[in-house]
């Protein structure tokens, strides 16, 4: 039972989240812009419409259910994942989280930098009562990073999961329970002695990811549990809410030198995008705007207002008299007829008697 659990850590700790794990420029290979920071503490409720300029779909579809945001795999190699576009440096990261139940199907929530610092959590879905924690440095998959911890009803019940993140240590959290503590000092490449603690600015993603489809490689849909079976999904995981605490405040990470580590890493100062977007006021209501109108716009509005009502009313008349002119006009040609017809038939009447006396007139029981 030992060599299979010590497997499925090495290969769970090869396998990162496909979907999620890239970057655009890696700043310990090349120049890159820095990162925009969050600067602040918030929650998002994940019912309501994600604000694209803070949550960035970077595949998918993501739809805000009563319960929270729903991420679906409902057909083949589907993977809706978001990833925020405002970076923490050091912080607190809580989740509210029910995973998707199936054999194959993979959950996620990863805090991912630039230059490839990862911290994990993932829940494979053949298995709905645990949940892997992981970190990665640099982008080396290191094959001992791995713990796996007891969950109960991880797919049914909503559960808190918190990383708490700082220069010195890192803690994952479920339900306000340590189950796993890093230190920066015990973070170390045994062949080196180099740090391998997550230490760079890092951005939000979330999503769900088939790794037991059929065409990825054997190790990853041995973690997954086996092979995705399609016509049972669909398989969804619920996001209720994220809560998000940026220990420093300003407005970008810069990387001072390709070096990546946390020293090297300048805090500009200033509002951030993120903070700015957070803080813009809902848009107003029509009442509202009338409210703010100077009372010269108003009384233009009302003058205007007035002046179509005017016109409105003196089209009614027209139309109203024109109606009833149309109506008279109407009885009148009736009557004319009527008179007409009438005086035809008198004429008819008279000359068929004259008629008939001539002719002896009438006889009197003559058959």
């Amino acid at each position: 039972m030992t060599f299979f659990r010590n497997l499925a850590l090495l290969v769970a700790s090869v396998t990162p989240v496909i979907a999620q794990t890239w970057t655009h420029c890696n700043p310990t290979k090349e120049d890159c812009e820095p990162n925009p920071a969050l600067g602040t503490d918030y929650t998002w409720y994940m019912n309501e419409t994600l604000n694209d300029k803070i949550w960035n779909t970077t595949n998918g579809e993501i739809v805000s259910g009563d319960e929270g945001a729903e991420f679906t795999i409902a057909a083949k190699l589907q993977s809706p994942t978001i990833q925020s576009t405002f970076y923490i440096f050091f912080g607190v990261v809580e989740s509210l989280v029910k995973m998707a139940p199936g054999k194959g199907i993979v959950s996620s929530v990863v805090l991912q930098s630039d230059d490839l610092d990862e911290i994990d959590w993932e829940w494979v879905g053949y298995n709905t009562t645990e949940i892997q924690t992981n970190f990665y440095s640099k982008g080396v998959k290191d094959f001992n990073n791995g713990e796996f911890f007891y969950v109960e009803n991880a797919d049914t019940e909503f559960h808190n999961y918190t990383t708490y993140w700082d220069q010195d240590k890192l803690e994952w959290w479920v339900d306000n329970k340590l189950l796993r503590t890093l230190t920066y000092d015990e973070a170390k490449n045994k062949s080196t002695g180099d740090s391998i603690f997550p230490q760079t600015p890092c951005n939000v993603r979330i999503g769900i990811w088939p790794a037991g489809d059929e065409s990825n490689s054997e190790g990853t849909i041995e973690w997954a549990g086996g092979e995705v079976n399609y016509d049972e999904g669909p398989y969804t995981m619920t996001v209720a809410q994220v809560r998000v605490h940026d220990f420093h405040t300003g407005k970008e990470y810069e990387y001072g030198d390709n070096s990546g580590t946390w020293q090297s890493i300048n805090v500009i100062s200033g509002n951030s995008t993120a903070l700015e977007e957070i803080n813009k006021p809902p848009p107003k209501s029509l009442s509202q705007k009338w409210a703010e109108l100077p009372s010269g716009a108003k009384i233009g509005v009302y003058a205007g207002a007035a002046g179509v009502g005017a016109i409105l009313l003196a089209l009614f008349i027209f139309f109203v008299i024109r109606q009833r002119k149309k109506g008279r006009l109407e009885h009148a040609l009736d009557d004319s007829k009527w008179n007409e017809e009438r005086t035809e038939m008198n004429n008819y009447q008279q000359n068929w008697k004259q008629s008939e006396w001539k002719n002896g007139g009438y006889r009197v029981g003559q058959q």
